[in-house]
């Protein structure tokens, strides 16, 4: 009879409980407190969205977020909005699901607009139910708030319905006679594609409220009410119902090639460890706040609004 060395038979009895053991689960985060992590990538082309900052935390149910004009806004003298293709290389514009393009005007009084857009040709396929102060429609990939000041008409904030970025803006600035947009963001359980998106089944708009209710495709809602809007801040409430079980429940998507060439250029992080931060490279951060913002005054989308995340709430 063959014997198993002694050693031997001592390692094949330790591997199973060896192979048992787990890494313990990291410390719960603070009251208030999120995590951001970069998953952006360098670029020389101004019409490229390689900002990408998902934001996570357990148990998140709300949260604000304010777009307000840039620091130097009030010393500007011009506004470049024009796109820019220098270093970008060929864009192939495929548009791999066909639709039949149409607008219509959802709602309209004295004080807000709403506009349903379709367009020819998106990259997702998803249809969207889209209802607003009772009247039902489907399929809009561009839903726009316009707010109305006498006959100043000034569009506020987009939703594209179908792959769920959000625009905001406040009203412009007085020496321009319009608003650039610049970053946008994702609200809900974020899903990755060759960008990430998130899938909506309905939108439900309260013109009077300024507020909008999502369904979400896989499953829970959320709601984001205007809770201000002027020439200095566009603010919306957000909700989340129930908060999003796993992965990121929040993401930054914005353009920035260089300091003076950006979208956004900057992190600004409030917490224990309050740091700035280059708005691509900077790893990891966690805070109770955070700001994607510029202090050097860019050639692109010149008066684009930074936007700010904070009041966030279990």
């Amino acid at each position: 009879m063959r014997l198993i060395p002694v050693f031997a038979a001592v390692l094949i009895l330790a591997t199973p409980a060896l192979a048992a053991k787990k890494p313990p689960p990291p410390p719960p985060l603070p009251a208030g407190t999120v995590v951001v992590t970069d998953l952006g990538v360098k670029t020389k082309c101004a019409e490229e969205d390689n900002v990408y900052a998902s934001v996570a935390a357990p148990g998140v149910r709300g949260f604000q977020v304010t777009a307000s004009h840039p620091a130097y806004a009030k010393d500007l003298k011009a506004d470049n909005y024009k796109a820019d293709f220098t270093d970008c290389g060929a864009f192939s514009g495929a548009k791999d699901f066909k639709f039949s393009p149409r607008t219509r005007v959802l709602y309209e009084d004295a004080d807000v607009k709403i506009v349903g857009v379709t367009y020819g040709g998106y990259w997702r396929p998803e249809v969207v139910e889209v209802e607003v102060a009772g009247v039902q429609d489907r399929g809009f990939h561009l839903l726009q708030l316009f707010i109305k000041h006498g006959e100043d008409v000034q569009e506020a904030l987009v939703l594209h319905a179908a792959d769920g970025y959000w625009r905001l803006r406040p009203l412009p600035l007085p020496q321009f006679g319009g608003a650039v947009y610049g970053s946008s963001f994702l609200v809900g359980p974020v899903e990755e594609s060759t960008r990430p998106y998130v899938r909506i089944r309905k939108v439900t708009i309260d013109p009077k409220a300024l507020s909008f209710h999502l369904d979400y495709a896989r499953g829970g809602a959320a709601d984001l009410r205007v809770v201000r809007i002027d020439h200095e801040q566009l603010k919306m409430a957000v909700s989340l119902t129930p908060p999003v079980k796993k992965g990121p429940f929040l993401a930054l998507r914005s353009m920035y090639v260089a300091e003076d060439n950006a979208d956004t250029a900057e992190l600004h992080v409030t917490g224990e460890h309050g740091r700035n931060l280059p708005a691509v490279g900077f790893g990891q951060a966690q805070g109770t706040a955070f700001r994607f913002s510029r202090s050097v005054v860019s050639r692109h989308n010149t008066s684009a609004p930074d936007l700010a995340f904070d009041s966030f709430e279990r």
